[in-house]
C-alpha cells in the first residue's frame, strides 16, 4: 500500500491465522473492541462513501463499525469456499463479488455475484508476441511455467528437479523456486546437458514481470489460491493445480476443483507427487488438442477486467457515480 501511495492505517489486532490455537483466539478476542473503536475513530476522520474488504477474522471490527455509522460495505470472497468469517460478515453487507460461481451458495440469495479476482493493471499489458520477445523465447516453442506461490513450494520444486530432461525435451521450462530454493535450482540447471539447459530459466521471485511470463505461457503449474488461478486465467493459460493440503478450510482443493469443472485445469493432490504430476504434463505437451480445449476453457473463464468491475460496483455502492 505505501508503495502504491495510497494512505494506510494498521487496525490494532492480530490475524487469526490459526483459527484451531487457542491462544491465537484469545487475542483477536481481546483485540475485537480496541479495533472496533480504532476502526470507528478512523471512518469518522475519513467519512467514507463506501467499504471495501475481504474477508477474514480482522475484517469484523471494521465491518461492525461500518454498520454503526451506516456506511456501506462490499465484500468481495476469493475463494470457492469463502471463509467462516467471510460468511458471518455477509449479513453486514450490501454487495458480494466472488472469483467462483460455487462461493455464491454460500452467501444470502440473490446477494453474491461472480466478478472474478482483481488483477494488476501492470500484468495485462503484455501480448504473447511481446512477451516472448522479452524472454527470449522462440515464438514456435512450448513454455511451462511452474510455481509455488510467492515462497515457492519444496514439494513442487523437487517433483520438477527430478522432471527436468523429460520435461525440457519437449518445452522451455521457466521455474519460479522461491528465495529459499533458487540455489538448488541453480545447482540443478548445471547438472543438464547442453543440449536443454538454455531451456531451464529458474527465478527466485517474480513481481511485475510475472505479466510477460504469463502471457507468454502455453501452460502453469501452480497452487491454487484465488490469485494464482486467476492470473493465468486471464491470459487463457490453463493450468495443472497442486492444492496446498494445509490451507484453511480447505479452500484451495475447493478452488481447483472449480477450475477443473470449467475445464481449464488438471488437479493433481500433494499425496501424488512427484509421479502424478510429471504424467499430467507430459500427457498435455503429448496431446496438442486436449491441451488447445482447455485454454479455450482458460479463456472463457478467464476475467481480465474484474478489478474494474469490482471498482464500478464500489463506485455505485456509495453513490460515487
Amino acid at each position: 500500500m505505501p508503495e502504491a501511495g495510497i494512505p494506510f492505517h494498521a487496525v490494532p489486532m492480530p490475524s487469526l491465522r490459526d483459527p484451531e490455537s487457542r491462544v491465537a483466539l484469545l487475542g483477536t478476542l481481546v483485540g475485537l473492541p480496541l479495533a472496533f473503536f480504532d476502526a470507528l475513530l478512523q471512518m469518522l476522520r475519513a467519512r467514507p462513501s463506501a467499504l471495501v474488504t475481504s474477508g477474514g477474522a480482522i475484517a469484523i471490527p471494521v465491518v461492525v463499525a461500518a454498520r454503526v455509522l451506516r456506511v456501506p460495505v462490499y465484500l468481495w470472497a476469493g475463494d470457492a469456499l469463502p471463509g467462516r468469517a467471510s460468511r458471518i460478515l455477509s449479513r453486514f453487507c450490501a454487495r458480494i463479488g466472488v472469483t467462483f460461481e460455487q462461493a455464491t451458495r454460500s452467501f444470502p440469495p440473490r446477494k453474491a455475484v461472480v466478478t472474478g479476482t482483481p488483477i494488476r493493471a501492470s500484468l495485462l499489458r503484455w501480448t504473447r508476441e511481446t512477451a516472448r520477445k522479452k524472454m527470449d523465447v522462440p515464438e514456435d516453442a512450448t513454455l511451462i511455467v511452474v510455481t509455488g506461490g510467492s515462497q515457492g513450494s519444496a514439494r513442487i520444486n523437487e517433483a520438477i528437479f527430478g522432471a527436468l530432461p523429460q520435461l525440457l525435451a519437449k518445452a522451455y521450462v521457466l521455474h519460479v523456486t522461491g528465495e529459499t530454493h533458487i540455489g538448488k535450482a541453480n545447482a540443478r540447471e548445471k547438472t543438464l546437458g547442453d543440449d536443454v539447459r538454455a531451456r531451464y530459466l529458474p527465478r527466485p521471485y517474480l513481481r511485475d514481470e510475472m505479466g510477460a511470463v504469463l502471457a507468454a505461457a502455453d501452460l502453469v503449474v501452480g497452487r491454487a489460491g484465488s490469485s494464482s488461478i486467476s492470473e493465468p486465467l486471464a491470459f487463457g493459460v490453463p493450468l495443472v493445480l497442486v492444492p496446498f493440503g494445509a490451507a484453511m478450510e480447505g479452500h484451495q482443493e475447493m478452488n481447483a476443483r472449480a477450475t477443473s469443472e470449467v475445464g481449464a485445469a488438471v488437479v493433481v493432490r500433494e499425496s501424488q507427487l512427484p509421479d502424478r504430476l510429471v504424467v499430467e504434463v507430459s500427457g498435455l505437451l503429448n496431446d496438442r488438442a486436449r491441451l488447445g480445449r482447455m485454454a479455450e476453457s482458460a479463456r472463457k473463464a478467464g476475467r481480465p477486467n474484474a478489478a474494474k468491475d469490482i471498482a464500478r460496483g464500489l463506485l455505485e455502492l456509495g453513490g460515487c457515480e
